[in-house]
């Protein structure tokens, strides 16, 4: 890209794509930088990972790693040396914690924010996660989603040059109720290199069984789906079919998990490979009461042409809002809808054969980086050149910057005079 050499990403977490979705997305982003030419460095206040560590690190060539510690004045000086065009944080979080920094020692950077999953629609759904799913629109709260942590999140979504979702839903959302449109915020889908795994299309529905769930233990709505699957869908499976199993792989498994057996379920711990979870898979089991964003899990499944069965939380933001396109799955938001949904699939072949076309065509048609990359190189091009002529950051944006660097600033300082106190 023209006048662009170097971007720094700030991460909240290492990047670990075998283990979660949002793993993906960053090295997605890594990569698409990388592909343009442009150095990319990769921060986060996170501990280094070990090379012994699972999931340690394994980046692409030529991409440098700088631990940042938070509330450090010194980080200021590091970013000046470093200089970079384009800075991008992952999640709010981080914009709160270092943007302060980067706005008063990189004041030409292009300043983006990839969300992951909007904070603050996975907080607001927790709260009522127990009668979530029984819930339509018109029953929420008309400020349901307006609380403080939508607060926080939108206030940093208008403080940076401009932001980008992961979800469909989301973008319609921060349109409708929070006055955010294009002008600020977009939705980019996951985008693969490989949008469909071919080799695993050879396998058809003979050649596999098995019900696959796959997922980070350490993300609340996965541990609480898997948790109400087990106990209150799973059960009413196994009666229609005795000889059903089901097969659960993830990384970070709490003893809880670890000593889930009988009845069918296998505890497979971590992959690192997933022709190993998706090749024997019938069906993909994303069982979620409530969450954000878009669910890494069952896009990989797709790829791999294995239909899902979800609730409308999985469904949720995968497929494009103004097209035409079929959910390649079922969508099911009781425990015996969810079980008629499970012995349905894993029996009907014609069924499961017409669901695989579909994600054959969705992720082809939608999540291909061949597609999607073309399109974001040019809008990153754009955004700089309005950086360049002085149009961004907007005025609001000025606004709040300031009083993020008035705020935050001294905040920062004071932490970090009572650290070095304690040290001493």
């Amino acid at each position: 890209m023209n006048g662009i050499h170097q971007a720094l990403i700030f991460s909240t977490v290492w990047p670990e794509p075998d283990s979660s979705a949002a793993g993906v997305r960053q090295m997605q982003w890594i990569r698409f930088f990388r592909d343009m030419g442009i150095r990319v460095t990769l921060s986060s206040p996170s501990k280094m990972k070990a090379e012994s560590d699972w999931g340690s690190l394994n980046l692409p060539e030529g991409v440098e790693c700088l631990p940042l510690p938070m509330n450090q004045s010194s980080v200021a000086e590091t970013l000046k040396r470093l200089n970079p065009q384009i800075v991008m944080f992952d999640r709010f979080i981080l914009e709160e914690q270092f943007g302060h920094l980067v706005y008063e020692a990189c004041p030409d950077a292009l300043v983006l924010l990839e969300t992951q999953d909007l904070h603050f629609v996975r907080r607001a759904r927790d709260s009522v996660k127990e009668k979530f799913l029984n819930l339509d629109a018109e029953d929420l709260p008309h400020d349901f989603y307006r609380t403080e942590t939508a607060l926080r999140e939108t206030a940093s979504m208008m403080r940076v040059d401009y932001s980008y979702l992961v979800s469909s839903f989301e973008e319609e959302l921060l349109a409708r109720d929070f006055e955010m449109g294009h002008e600020r915020v977009q939705w980019v889908p996951f985008f693969y290199d490989e949008p469909i795994v071919r080799s695993s299309y050879a396998r058809g529905f003979e050649a596999r069984e098995a019900f696959v769930w796959i997922g980070n233990f350490r993300h609340g709505p996965n541990a609480d789906g898997l948790r109400w699957f087990r106990k209150e869908v799973w059960p009413r499976v196994r009666v229609r079919l005795p000889g059903a199993r089901l097969k659960i792989y993830g990384a970070y498994p709490s003893e809880e998990f670890s000593q889930w057996k009988g009845d069918g379920v296998e505890v497979c711990g971590s992959v690192e490979n997933l022709d190993e979870v998706f090749l024997n898979a019938r069906v993909n089991l994303a069982p979620l009461r409530y969450g954000a964003g878009v669910k890494g899990k069952i896009l990989e499944g797709f790829r791999y042409g294995v239909p899902c069965i979800t609730t409308r939380v999985g469904v949720e933001g995968i497929l494009p809002t103004r097209e035409s396109f079929e959910f390649p799955g079922a969508e099911a938001n009781s425990p015996q809808a969810f079980a008629e949904a499970c012995v349905r699939l894993s029996q009907d072949e014609a069924l499961w054969n017409d669901l695989r076309e579909n994600a054959l065509v969705l992720m082809n048609d939608v999540y291909s980086a061949e597609r999607i990359r073309p399109l974001l190189q040019s809008q990153i091009e754009y955004l700089w050149s309005e950086r360049q002529e002085g149009r961004l950051p907007k005025w609001s944006s000025r606004v709040l910057r300031h009083e993020l660097l008035n705020s935050h600033k001294y905040f920062s300082k004071w932490i970090e005079e009572k650290e070095k106190s304690l040290q001493r």
